[in-house]
């Protein structure tokens, strides 16, 4: 009843960080990373192979390293008879694992004689979900992510205030941001506060006829929400300027003030590189420097790439 009660408590508590499964696997191999204490480590396997629901690894003085987007552990026992190369990232990743009961129960006389059945017999493919990084690591917790991104996006304008529908335009941006807090947590709202900034090289007004130009954006504020396994989701507002070839609108200047808000989401098939999709709802005006301030209120959508580290 004692070991009992002790395997049901350190389940209750242990922490899931990733978990990695076998592509098409007929036996449904899966390995666990997971924080049963402060500096307790442990391997989890379940398959159908197995005649109990998991089974368990120590991993001793291990400590894998953590960061926004990767996993990595290397860890071997002082006899050889358990080691361990994981690289974990969500989606494809790698896992090397070795285990012999025969040598480590001389050491940890409680090993579970079905850790055997955990060997990957070299390098193998998995296809890793990483779940939750743990709370209470400072390195995770305090590190800040900086992001690389680029994309095109095509627009169309609407009919609002002072500006007008009939307006179509192309644009590349090429930006940077970086994180300014570690996760806050403001009732069920989470996520870390960015501050980026962002080119636009490429602007090109098509209808209803051809301008083009180049902005730049010194301030973009963002909000990177919490990532899933697969994706994750942003919120963003800027500042800026525009500058064209041609007074946009037609009978203003060719410096125009810029803003938007919108958002996206980043899809994750590698680590810390997405394919990002976003919102935008654009507007470009001069600024009443003119006794007026008619301007251009667009839809904008974009596709690109980032890079996160």
């Amino acid at each position: 009843m004692i070991l009992a009660a002790m395997f049901f408590a350190q389940a209750a508590t242990a922490q899931t960080v990733a978990t990695c499964r076998v592509p098409n696997d007929p036996q449904q191999r899966t390995w666990s990373l997971e924080r049963a204490a402060v500096d307790r480590w442990l391997v989890v396997f379940r398959s159908k192979s197995l005649d109990k629901p998991r089974v368990e690894l120590p991993l001793g003085s291990a400590q894998p390293e953590i960061s926004q987007s990767r996993i990595t552990l290397a860890y071997a026992s002082a006899n050889g008879g358990r080691a361990i190369d994981w690289r974990i990232v969500d989606g494809f990743s790698t896992i090397d694992l070795r285990v012999s009961h025969g040598l480590e129960v001389n050491v940890e006389r409680d090993l579970d004689p079905a850790v055997d059945l955990m060997n990957t017999d070299g390098e193998i493919a998995v296809d890793c979900s990483i779940v939750e990084r743990p709370e209470n690591d400072r390195r995770t917790n305090e590190e800040r992510t900086i992001e690389w991104h680029v994309s095109v996006g095509a627009a169309d304008s609407v009919n609002l205030y002072q500006s007008t529908s009939g307006r179509s335009y192309g644009v590349v941006t090429i930006g940077w941001a970086k994180d300014l807090t570690r996760e806050l947590k403001w009732g069920p709202v989470r996520g870390r506060f960015a501050w980026g900034v962002e080119a636009t090289p490429v602007f090109a007004q098509f209808e209803p006829s051809n301008v083009y130009g180049a902005g730049f954006a010194p301030v973009i504020w963002r909000w990177n929400f919490p990532a899933k396994p697969r994706w994750s989701a942003f919120a963003e507002l800027s500042m800026g300027g525009l500058w064209t070839s041609e007074p946009i609108p037609e009978e203003t200047s060719q410096g125009n003030f810029s803003a938007h808000w919108g958002g996206g989401i980043r899809l994750k098939p590698r680590s810390g590189h997405a394919i990002v999709i976003a919102y935008r709802f654009q507007h470009f005006s001069n600024g009443n420097q003119l006794g007026s301030n008619p301007g251009i209120n667009s839809h904008v959508l974009l596709a690109g790439w980032s890079h996160r580290s």
